[in-house]
């Protein structure tokens, strides 16, 4: 072998082109070279194709290239060999070994671009000196294919007729081409290899999953799933734990080993995730191997396993789809290293292991089910005489023994016979009846609502011969429905119909009369002075006066008219047919009414009054929208003209009065003349007994006097100017320091959040002046978050995205989906008043709480009670689980300013 500073090149290579022209020529080749070897699949096709560009932008006259095989050498590529190289197959070049060859796999052949003195050309040149034969060859260079460990895979050889002079940059060329050759022969030989185990693995899992077909039992399917991991990962124990029922535990259920005397009695807690390894397999979704005598984490590990003396566990999480199964464990007496690849192909077969485990449990859960859940189960004849039934039935129905439900035919549980024979005409046609809802009776006599779900099994002819069923008491579900259904229609409070009735039957009303031509009148009545009556004596007593005033006002009323509490102390009432001069008559029969209620404060007896505005219709409106403006301008005419009157809607009237009267000038005025403040009233933890935040409460002064909001507030929000508000309270919320000790809660309102040009005010201002995280929580109506989810949800989770957290207000008296509520970023709901102000003796509004506190965990959200009157409601609440409070039980609202 030639010294390489001495080796050179043929002169042809450097003739008529500059150094830096040829270097640049063979990078463009090299890059050529690289993109196919990176780009090309087979090996050998790749190397046909780069060889003929290493011959060319090397100035070589012929080249080959073999591979290491063990101890020897395979040629895989030519070109532009001579005759004599080329003859017998290439035999000349087959030969071995050379001198070149014999150095590679002595490992002296170290650097590469070094000439060697060619024992092939020689033979060649010794049968025949014809150049026609030799192809005039001298010499060739070997360039090894070296890893970057040294070891040589193969060999280039670059053959010359002609010698020079090899450059430095020549050699770092060379040798950046050997590198590149050995790395795209070392990714060719692993993927050969990776390509033979995953064959090897898809057998091995799909002989598994062949075996799991025919396996049902949870112990059967474990023994299987061992077997296969037996000669993967040699472990000396392995066990299956199962999640348990709940959700909560890991429930060891099968054991090879030390472990199987210790199943169905190790449950390991799963919450929170790093108590033990199994759990935190499951946390983290894939699999991890863990020493026992030098934990990394704080795992707690079962006394059965170190008494076993297990030094080093492998844990594998199952799941079927998202659901989480269980987990299997690899136990070892000595601490091993587990390859990677070890670990994934256990993993790769413990998935399908999973789903064979989850079908088993699914299988016990079954079984279960007829003799164990709280659910009915039935088998009957086609007659509907039943054969079997489980325990839950005969409970559910009064029967002590499912026994004795035997031989009883399903119709006599029936309150409507007919009811049961449509139930048998749907599974007669082969129809599966998907829980139907019927009322039953019991033995007892007792009705109850019963949801049924049933298959049939038909004969040959299509006759019916089985029929299979389960059945559900859903008594509570239905009463707590209808009382949903009656909150949605009714003022919870007084009983009478709340506002969204109204507006239903104001847009019916309205269509009537210019059906008929006929007039109509809608009648607003604000009461005066009502705050004195809850800030002396607290929201309970208001609330008794309210609910004598709603039955004042429907004694009033001719049967067919509609009386309904729009909110606060707010009341209305819709007149049809009426002329203006009944409609004046009937409204001061009501003010008449209302003044008859009075109540006792600690000062004075108060007699209440109200104020009454009225508008016709079709004549001051033909929408809702337009008569219930009407009649909101008529009654702050009345309120700011003396109190106590009733005022018809005038369209004409001056442009002195207008500016006096007319609300949008009016709170445009309040606006400008900062007569605007805020409140502030606390929120308790109820497990910590600490006062955690405040809520901010809109007030309007005048002079020395504050207006409740309700005086205001429904009218800005018919008019469209709540958004104003809502942003003038974030801004005075700006300028004080109370946000950065505790939280503060802020209404939204449902205009704000809906309209995008009024949003954006409101983001800019919190992008502006940040809040610390989580301290401003705003607080959206339930009505509001859920008329149009996606608008909702999308602006709710821009408000987290700054920091701030939401509250869904007056949660539990609208008739909304649960589901619906899984797609809106909340972190609390506060339970409406009207279920908390009765709660002690109200049995249904308990169910109710307690489902909203249920169902606030499952999301992850906090529950705040509102309206908490009396001190002795707080140990209730605390026991039905809700976590705040907020009324005058744990503080009146004072000014913020005051705190």
């Amino acid at each position: 072998m030639e010294n390489s500073a001495e080796s050179s090149l043929p002169a042809s290579v450097a003739a008529g082109t500059s150094a830096e022209q040829e270097i640049a020529t063979r990078l463009v080749a090299l890059a050529q070279v690289a993109l196919i070897l990176n780009r090309e699949t087979d090996f050998n096709r790749a190397l046909a194709r780069v060889l003929p560009l290493l011959v060319e932008a090397f100035g070589a006259a012929a080249g080959w290239i073999t591979m290491r095989v063990g101890d020897t050498f395979e040629l895989v590529a030519t070109t532009a060999l001579p005759p004599g190289l080329a003859a017998d197959n290439q035999q000349e070049l087959r030969w071995f070994p050379c001198r070149c060859q014999r150095l590679a796999l002595s490992g002296e052949l170290t650097e590469t671009a070094v000439v060697i003195a060619c024992e092939r050309l020689a033979r060649l040149h010794e049968r025949s000196a014809d150049p026609a034969v030799t192809g005039g060859l001298t010499y060739h260079l070997s360039v090894p294919l070296r890893q970057p460990n040294g070891k040589v895979l193969g060999l280039l050889n670059l053959a010359y007729r002609s010698t020079s002079h090899l450059t430095e940059s020549e050699k770092t060329l060379l040798n950046l081409v050997g590198q590149l050759l050995a790395s795209a022969l070392e990714r060719a030989l692993l993927a050969e290899e990776v390509a033979r185990l995953h064959a090897a693995e898809r057998t091995q899992a799909l002989r598994l999953a062949q075996r799991l077909m025919s396996q049902r039992s949870v112990v059967a399917v474990a023994d299987t799933v061992f077997a296969a991991l037996e000669p993967i990962l040699r472990p000396d124990a392995q066990s299956l734990l199962t999640v348990d029922p709940t959700g909560r535990f890991l429930v060891l259920r099968a054991g090879r080993g030390w472990s199987a005397d210790r199943v169905g009695r190790l449950w390991l807690p799963l919450e929170p995730p790093s108590h033990n390894g199994p759990a935190w397999a499951l946390h983290v979704g894939h699999a991890f191997a863990l020493r026992l005598d030098h934990l990394a984490r704080p795992f707690h590990v079962p006394e059965p396993v170190l008494q076993a003396g297990v030094k080093f566990s492998a844990f594998f999480p199952l799941y079927s789809g998202e659901q989480p199964v269980g987990v299997v464990v690899a136990n070892f007496f000595e601490v091993r290293e587990l390859s990677e690849e070890q670990l994934r192909f256990a993993e790769l077969l413990c998935g399908i292991g999973a789903l064979a485990i989850a079908r088993a449990l699914e299988q016990e859960q079954s079984e279960a089910l007829i003799s164990e859940l709280p659910v009915g189960v039935f088998q009957a004849n086609g007659q509907g005489a039943i054969q079997r039934a489980n325990r839950a039935l005969a409970r559910l129905l009064g029967w002590e023994r499912s026994e004795e439900l035997e031989g009883r035919v399903l119709d006599d549980f029936f309150v409507e016979r007919v009811e049961a024979r449509r139930l048998f005409g749907i599974l007669q046609r082969g129809d599966v009846l998907a829980g139907g809802e019927y009322r039953w009776l019991r033995r007892d006599g007792r009705p109850i609502w019963v949801r049924v779900s049933a298959r049939p099994v038909l004969g040959p002819g299509g006759q019916l011969l089985l029929v299979e069923g389960v059945v559900e008491d859903v008594s509570d579900r239905k009463s707590v429905e209808e009382h949903l259904a009656y909150l949605a229609r009714h003022d919870s409070l007084t009983g009478i119909a709340n506002r969204h009735t109204l507006f239903d039957a104001l847009q019916e009303r309205i269509a009537r009369s210019m059906r008929r031509g006929q007039s109509g009148a809608l009648v607003l009545l604000d009461l005066d002075n009502f705050k004195l009556v809850n800030d002396q004596l607290g929201h309970a007593a208001g609330d008794s006066v309210l609910r004598a005033v709603a039955n004042r006002l429907v004694s009033v009323l001719r049967t067919g008219e509609l009386v309904a509490r729009l909110g606060g102390d707010e009341f209305a009432a819709v007149l049809y047919p009426v002329t203006r001069e009944a409609a004046e008559r009937i409204a001061a029969r009501l003010l008449s009414a209302i003044a008859q209620v009075t109540v006792s404060l600690p000062s004075r007896m108060l007699r209440l009054g109200a104020s009454c505005g009225v508008a016709l219709f079709p004549e001051h409106g033909v929408t809702v929208e337009e008569v219930l403006i009407a009649a909101d301008r008529a009654l702050y005419t009345a309120k700011y003209s003396g109190r106590g009157r009733v005022q018809v809607y005038e369209a004409s009237r001056s442009s002195h009065e207008r500016a006096v009267t007319m609300p949008v000038e009016f709170l445009e005025s309040v606006l400008a003349s900062e007569r605007l403040i805020l409140f502030a009233q606390p929120i308790l933890d109820l497990h910590t007994a600490r006062v955690v935040g405040y809520e901010l409460l809109l007030r309007l002064r005048e002079g020395e006097r504050v207006v409740d909001p309700d005086m205001f507030l429904p009218l800005a929000e018919r008019l469209n100017l709540m958004p104003r508000l809502d942003l003038w309270v974030v801004e005075q919320l700006v300028q004080s320091a109370h946000v950065h000790h505790g939280r503060v809660h802020v209404n939204l309102s449902a205009q704000t959040l809906r309209d995008v040009d009024s949003f954006r005010p409101l983001g800019e201002l919190l992008e502006r002046i940040p809040f610390p995280a989580g301290r401003l929580v705003f607080e959206v109506t339930e009505s509001a978050a859920l008329t149009d989810l996606v608008w909702a949800r999308e602006r709710l989770q821009a408000l987290r995205d700054r920091g701030c957290l939401i509250a869904l207000d007056d949660f539990g008296v609208g008739y909304s989906s649960f589901y619906q509520l899984r797609s809106l970023p909340f972190d609390f709901l506060k339970i409406d008043g009207n279920l908390i102000v009765d709660l002690a003796s109200d049995g249904v509004n308990r169910s109710i709480v307690r489902a909203i506190v249920e169902l606030a965990r499952a999301l992850g959200a906090r529950t705040i009670a509102e309206w908490v009157e009396q001190e002795d409601l707080l140990p209730l609440l605390g026991d039905l689980g809700v976590d705040e409070a907020q009324g005058y039980a744990i503080g009146s609202p004072q000014p913020l300013d005051a705190l």
